[in-house]
């Protein structure tokens, strides 16, 4: 196990960072919808009545922190997971959030 007393401030900031990105509502229904399927953007922005930019938005966000990738499938760019590990967190995060409400 990794001795986090050892972390530099860097390391903190890159893990503050992936939390930042975790705990926005937007960004995490989006995942939430990706952890069931792959999804394109206006897909994502029908299925949640947001703005195709905003949609984009997000999924920029979470691509910088390696969170969310994408593929081509013809002249679409279908997002789906990236990092298996966050989404086990999420779905930690979100047993721990079910039994506190």
């Amino acid at each position: 196990m990794r001795n986090f007393q050892s972390m530099d401030a860097e390391e903190l900031k890159a893990i503050s960072q992936i939390f930042k990105m975790l705990g926005h509502p937007k960004r995490l229904r989006l995942l939430f919808m990706l952890l069931q399927q792959p999804m394109s953007v206006s897909e994502i922005s029908e299925e949640l009545n947001w703005e195709q930019s905003a949609v984009s938005h997000q999924l920029q966000q979470l691509r910088r922190h390696n969170l969310v990738g994408h593929s081509r499938k013809g002249k679409v760019v279908m997002y789906r997971l990236k990092n298996p590990q966050a989404m086990t967190l999420i779905a930690d995060i979100v047993s721990h959030a079910e039994q506190l409400i």
